[in-house]
């Protein structure tokens, strides 16, 4: 298998597909077509596609030469949502990839709507697909694909392949090191709260004022509106900076531009608080770049990876803020201006996630919040504040401080400690749990968090056992760093 197709198996489900298990996409068809047309084209889509016919089994991917694909035909009746059921779960290692429905409309095959399992096709793939089906149902003629997922599979194997996944694995495994151990030191002000609050924007002047920010700074688009987020948050956390969790579509390599499989894997994107919002963005920038050039990692080296950092370090690696980039795929309805609320039935994986939707004439975003850290009100001033900020920094350099909202809350029990905003209270809480209550004193020496313990105790018994409870607990804003074992003049510390 590729890593991606390896990648997207280690989180999808079997039995209940998540929202990002199926990728969908529809397709005018011409008028005057007869479904035998129909059906012709879609042969040949998946003839042409190896990723559509390819099934994954023990390791490695299968290509079929021949099958038989059941298209369900359906009448248009109602809204559009009642035109196609829900998609049910692929069996990779059993079901083609893909399935068709055509909708009718008085008997005669006016849409095609293609469900393809993301272990065959990315937000890109969906993109090619789409276009090549529409050229195929209209007669015109394509040239062959040229590389397949069996040809990508057979590079990643040469040595070349094998040393560039290698790299990328070394330097994900730094990051994990490097990251803060609490990338997001809020306050849970409503503990009891459920969900996220969901917010859209919808802004024509934020798009003409980004094209202005690129002219000058020579930064990408989306590095601009990924700035602007990351300078709010971290002006209402307080952090000296946070990392974003991104998509990179890999497609750097000339082959890969017209390539369907899934090779998109997640990346991560560290940003740095500035007073200067235009020294951001191009910071920013370098740092996505820097970021994409190790876009392409196998995932299970990368697990080993990671699990020597976390242990090293004590702590695991937590996906607090996501940027989700499906400019060009999205159907989401943004408002005409301004920001509104959004559907309620979108899920999110994160505290805090950005979805940018549209780039071109109009920015539009949807913002996800944990509804734990603030009020719907505050999400949309946040949300708002992107492009109150892009539209200011338009006309001249400016402070992300002014825009926003004000700085969060803390109680006197929070302090700094290594970069993070740290819960006293909570990291007592935690290790009382794990020693036993007045087994030992938490407090805040400098820059490091020490629970001071008597002479009896076994430092690294007991520092192992306040790391168990820190990750069983969960709890929101409490760490515990990995370096322990130092000596008081009246008893024994362990930071």
């Amino acid at each position: 298998m590729t890593v991606g197709q390896k990648n997207v198996l280690e989180w999808i489900s079997p039995g209940l597909p998540g929202p990002a298990d199926i990728l969908s996409t529809t397709v005018r068809v011409p008028r005057g077509s007869t479904m035998d047309a129909v059906g012709a084209a879609l042969g040949e889509l998946i003839g042409r596609r190896e990723a559509l016919r390819t099934l994954l089994r023990d390791g490695e991917q299968v290509v079929r030469a021949s099958g038989t694909l059941v298209a369900e035909v359906v009448e248009a009746t109602g809204t559009h949502r009642d035109w196609v059921p829900p998609g049910r779960a692929f069996d990779p290692a059993v079901d083609l990839p893909v399935r068709a429905s055509v909708v009718t409309r008085s008997g005669s095959p006016f849409l095609v709507v293609l469900r393809v399992s993301h272990v065959a096709a990315d937000l890109m793939a969906m993109t090619i697909l789409r276009t090549e089906l529409a050229d195929l149902l209209a007669g015109r003629p394509l040239p062959p694909a040229a590389y397949h997922p069996a040809d990508h599979a057979t590079y990643e194997l040469t040595p070349r392949g094998q040393s560039r996944l290698e790299g990328s694995v070394g330097y994900w495994a730094r990051q994990v090191a490097e990251k803060p151990l609490c990338a997001f030191g809020v306050p849970f002000r409503f503990p009891g709260a459920r969900g996220h609050h969901h917010v859209l924007l919808g802004s024509r002047p934020a798009a003409g004022a980004v094209a202005r920010i690129v002219a000058s700074t020579g930064a990408r688009p989306l590095a601009v509106v990924m700035a602007a987020f990351a300078a709010l948050l971290t002006s209402w956390t307080g952090a000296p900076g946070c990392q974003l969790n991104c998509l990179c579509n890999n497609r750097f390599s000339p082959e890969l531009r017209d390539y369907v499989g899934t090779v998109a894997q997640e990346t991560i994107v560290p940003f740095t608080a500035s007073p200067s919002f235009l020294r951001s963005v191009s910071r920013t920038d370098a740092a996505a770049l820097a970021a994409y050039r190790y876009g392409r990692y196998d995932p299970v080296r990368l697990t080993e990876a990671k699990g020597e950092a976390e242990r090293a370090r004590g702590m695991g690696c937590h996906r607090d803020v996501v940027v989700n980039n499906t400019t060009g795929h999205s159907r989401v309805i943004l408002p005409a201006a301004g920001v509104e609320p959004g559907p309620d039935d979108r899920m999110f994986g994160a505290l805090a996630e950005l979805d940018v939707y549209q780039m071109d004439g109009k920015i539009g975003c949807g913002l996800g919040l944990d509804a734990r850290l603030a009020t719907a009100d505050e999400a949309a001033a946040l949300l708002g504040g992107v492009e109150r900020l892009i539209v200011a920094a338009a006309d001249g350099d400016v402070d992300p401080s002014g825009f926003g909202i004000p700085p969060a809350e803390r109680g006197p029990g929070w302090v700094r400690a290594r970069s993070c905003w740290v819960d006293l209270a909570g990291v007592q809480a935690v290790v009382d749990l794990a020693l036993g209550h007045g087994a030992a004193r938490v407090e805040a020496v400098g820059d490091e968090i020490v629970a001071r313990v008597g002479h009896d105790t076994d430092l690294s018994a007991a520092a192992e056992a306040v790391i168990t409870a820190v990750l069983r607990e969960g709890r929101h804003g409490v760490v515990a760093p990995s370096g322990y074992v130092r000596a008081t003049g009246e008893g024994r510390s362990a930071p």
